[in-house]
């Protein structure tokens, strides 16, 4: 065969491979298509943008951080076997000086209270020293450092360390490095949110607050494990088993309700629109108090201090959710905890005879054996958090029930994608909600005071 005669051959190979590939292809997306769910979703989907990027973030705290969780909690487990003591200052953002991470939080082993400024049980960190353990989030305690006691911080862009950009933080003058002898990183973005908005492209929503709450939770379960074997290795095995579960946790979440989710934004736009206003609901209010004031959340949720909630120093407690004031247009989102799976559907009864929509996020099947099922049909929309564990996901010796609960950040994904949906469908009819914008993103303060007159007039 001459040159020229086997490139033409080859050529005509090639082809012929390329079309078949294409066909198999075509072949493989109508089966998926037909399958009835779809193997990718449309891009610029608000709700997936933020699931997607919620599990990145996890996927990096699991390749670059675990190591240093188990190093941490190798030192804290060896001072507390020593006759030490570990405490926990992780005060900020919203959801955890709303006692997201406090003793009563069901799955906390408590062994290491977080003592924080807002909390209704802990106000002042002790006067700690030589064989003590620390976690903080912002700058200070070097009076404690200084005696001996071991400070581990769980860093976020917001205190001023190397991955924070210039003037994006609150404490400019403090990086965590210095403050700290380990910092565990949990890799939020830097602007507070994961979804830039059509019609607002200058800030981002949809934040991942709830990051400090991951870095409590896998410290605290590796030490928790690391005292009951009273095993100093420095492995991350409890951690990463928890870190695991509620990824998989996500992943399924995303797969199975990524499409309800959508159909609950567009409905719920038509109501606000219509005049309804949002209401978040949970018998905790690391919930509420994550949904209403966080920076890149909506300012349109309800019910509101008589100023709209504006947000400031001091602790932030919600008004009284009182059902008697729904009506058909309203919509409200019921968040489950761990053990009050009665008042849910208590409450749930009187937000349904008001008529107004009721989205409920709650495990569909509980350990402890409560039947959910007829929290379900008061539901219209039942979103399964994957939460049914009695009161966490990892099996210790020395404790009842399991602990290190993902109860908290499992119903915070679901709000938080349930919100995006709502923004998109809104801007799908050319309105953009007001949001909070970050204080410590420059000028943000300026911008969210320009904004909230704006929203008082308008209500969302």
């Amino acid at each position: 065969m001459n040159h020229m005669l086997k490139s033409r051959t080859i050529a005509v190979i090639a082809i012929l491979l390329v079309t078949g590939g294409l066909l198999a292809e075509t072949q493989r997306s109508k089966t998926a298509t037909a399958s009835g769910k779809p193997f990718f979703p449309k891009l610029g989907n608000y709700a997936d943008l933020y699931l997607r990027g919620s599990y990145d973030i996890l996927h990096m705290v699991k390749i670059r951080e675990m190591g240093k969780v188990g190093a941490a909690a190798k030192i804290a487990a060896q001072r507390k076997l020593a006759g030490g003591t570990i405490y926990s200052h992780i005060s900020t953002p919203h959801i955890m000086y709303a006692g997201a991470c406090d003793e009563n939080a069901p799955g906390n082993p408590n062994i290491a209270p977080d003592y924080s400024t807002h909390s209704p049980l802990h106000g002042k960190v002790p006067a700690l020293g030589a064989g003590d353990f620390l976690m903080i989030s912002d700058p200070g305690f070097q009076d404690r450092r200084k005696r001996g006691c071991f400070i581990l911080g769980i860093g976020y862009p917001m205190s001023t360390n190397r991955y924070s950009p210039p003037q994006y933080n609150d404490h400019p003058q403090a990086a965590m490095e210095t403050q700290t002898d380990m910092m565990i990183y949990t890799w939020g973005p830097k602007e507070d949110g994961l979804v830039t908005p059509r019609l607002t492209p200058h800030l981002k929503i949809c934040p991942t607050s709830p990051m400090t709450v991951l870095g409590y939770w896998i410290v605290t379960a590796q030490i928790a494990s690391n005292l009951a074997h009273q095993d100093t290795s420095g492995t991350f095995e409890a951690a990463e088993t928890y870190l695991d579960t509620l990824m998989n946790r996500l992943q399924v979440f995303h797969e199975r309700y990524l499409g309800d989710v959508n159909v609950i934004g567009r409905q719920m736009a038509e109501k606000i629109l219509s005049g309804g206003k949002l209401y978040p609901w949970s018998t905790r209010w690391e919930f509420y108090q994550e949904a209403a004031g966080t920076a890149g959340s909506l300012m349109g949720i309800y019910p509101n201090h008589p100023d709209g909630f504006y947000t400031g120093p001091g602790p932030m407690n919600p008004p009284a959710f009182n059902p008697e004031d729904l009506t058909p247009k309203d919509v409200v989102i019921l968040a489950a905890t761990a053990n009050t799976p009665r008042e849910e559907l208590e409450m749930a009864k009187r937000i349904k005879a008001k008529g107004a929509m009721l989205v409920g996020i709650f495990p569909f099947k509980r350990e402890d054996g409560f039947s959910t099922a007829p929290l379900r049909k008061l539901c219209d929309w039942s979103l399964d958090n994957f939460s049914g564990d009695h009161y966490g996901v990892l099996s210790v010796p020395g404790y009842d029930t399991k602990i290190i609960p993902t109860m908290a950040l499992m119903n915070n994904y679901a709000w938080w994608a349930i919100v995006g949906a709502y923004v998109q469908a809104m801007e799908d009819r050319n309105v953009a909600p007001y949001y909070w914008m970050s204080w410590h993103v420059p000028h943000g303060k300026a911008y969210t005071d320009s904004i909230h007159p704006y929203f008082m007039k308008r209500g969302y």
